[in-house]
């Protein structure tokens, strides 16, 4: 049953509409001049669907977005509703990723369809292209595109294909900039809800249905009273000043997380990688480490490896997957072998001059913290790596900095023969004093 209510944002009545049980995950629609009922119908069977009346509210034309914005931003304030689902349509979904730019952490899955993207230098408008106020001939200034890059929600971009009237190479570069974003296209046309509704509506309720890890974590520190109010401030209610940093949530609650006997060994892991995400705080890793000690059961060593190469191959920074490689696994003689190979060394087929992004990430990360790992557990992988111009430079700087390394571990004729192999400048900073150093350095 639909229900129609308002609330006072900013000192006006913003008339909504409600749907779903009260006690669903909210979901917030945002269609413009288009017709979602048989998607909010299909989400409210378990989800609680709030759908704006946005048509009346804030200023016309361009400077509309962003006014509307702080206007939801306001409504969801209004309603009690610090985290939610987001999805939005042409001009909606515009509001949609903007309200994820400038609140990145009320934003758990967002859902993007026929929204047309600022872009990069060099676009070529498409000749069946409609010209309306949205979509802007000037490009925006670099800061602008980077602003997708502060998205932390999981992202769906639904995108009508060729014969679309929008640019679909801006749909594209956003989606790429978006760090866990897919971009799904629909052949159709423009909107995809109308012209591939079954299969649209199939898709958003699949991508609603996955459950990130992150989420799962933040469900579990929510089920303890710890709950996020700011980019890097949580409160639990009980703290001075009821303010705590990521660091301190991972302080207090990773070993809790890790040591949860309500769940099993796997689904442990995934909270605690799911912590990682949501925390970017190495205390949780340590963790994690603690947790499989001793550990010895393939399915436990699947997810746990799972977890490492997931977030290597995941555009988004993974600073504390990166360092915990080094410190919980590489610096570890016991260990470091096990766990190059497991990240990287097992892939080494997929090691080539057209390797994948996500797989080319995922080598640059591993090389980059490899400097402890056995010459003789890591020398293929990285004469396998030297053959890719990509992945170049990562071996040359693991190598220059392996040899200064007091945890490093290198052979230096074979590493001087790594170099040789990459066929490197002979002006590249800091090569000549490097090869000088490994052709002097004692052989075993």
């Amino acid at each position: 049953m639909i229900e129609n209510r308002s609330v006072i944002v900013n000192g006006l009545p913003f008339e909504y509409q409600v749907a779903g049980p009260a006690d669903g995950g909210p979901l917030v629609l945002l269609p413009a001049q288009g017709d979602w009922a048989p998607l909010r119908d299909e989400l409210a069977r378990k989800r609680r669907v709030y759908v704006p009346d946005v048509s009346s509210r804030g200023p016309a034309a361009r400077e509309w977005p962003t006014a509307m914005c702080d206007e939801l931003l306001g409504l969801l304030d209004a309603l009690g509703l610090d985290r939610v689902d987001l999805a939005g349509y042409w001009i909606g979904g515009e509001v949609a990723y903007l309200v994820a730019q400038a609140e990145p952490w009320r934003v758990a899955r967002l859902v993007l369809e026929g929204v047309q993207p600022p872009g990069p230098p060099g676009l070529v408008r498409p000749e069946h292209a409609e010209m309306d106020w949205y979509t802007v001939e000037g490009e925006p200034a670099p800061d602008e595109l980077d602003r997708y890059r502060r998205i932390t929600a999981r992202t769906l971009v639904l995108s009508g294909g060729s014969t679309s009237r929008f640019w679909q190479d801006r749909i594209v570069e956003m989606a790429r900039r978006i760090p866990d974003a897919r971009l799904t296209t629909f052949p159709g046309g423009h909107p995809v809800h109308a012209a591939a509704p079954e299969e649209f509506v199939r898709a958003v309720v699949e991508f609603l249905d996955e459950l990130p890890d992150s989420e799962s974590a933040r469900l579990w520190l929510a089920g303890r009273g710890v709950v996020r109010t700011g980019e890097d401030t949580w409160t639990d209610g009980e703290s001075e000043e009821g303010r705590l940093t990521s660091n301190e949530v991972a302080h207090r609650w990773a070993a809790a997380a890790l040591g949860d006997d309500s769940l099993d060994i796997e689904d442990r892991l995934r909270l605690g990688f799911g912590l990682v995400d949501l925390l970017d705080a190495h205390r949780v890793t340590v963790e994690i480490a603690s947790a499989v000690q001793g550990i010895a059961d393939p399915d436990t060593a699947r997810v746990l490896w799972n977890g490492y190469r997931s977030r290597l191959d995941a555009p988004a920074d993974c600073e504390a997957i990166v360092h915990s490689l080094r410190v919980d696994w590489f610096e570890d003689r016991d260990t470091a072998e096990r766990a190059f190979t497991e990240v990287l060394g097992k892939d080494l087929t997929q090691l080539r001059p057209d390797s994948s992004e996500p797989m080319l990430r995922r080598a640059r990360r591993v090389l980059e913290a490899s400097g402890p790992v056995p010459w003789q557990a890591k020398e293929l992988v990285y004469r396998t790596a030297a053959r890719v111009p990509e992945l170049s430079e990562a071996v040359f700087r693991r190598i220059l900095h392996g040899h200064h390394d007091v945890y490093g571990d290198l052979d230096p004729a074979e590493a001087l023969a790594v170099l040789d192999q990459m066929r490197l400048p002979e002006d590249t900073e800091h090569l000549a004093e490097l090869r000088s150093a490994l052709e002097s350095a004692p052989r075993p």
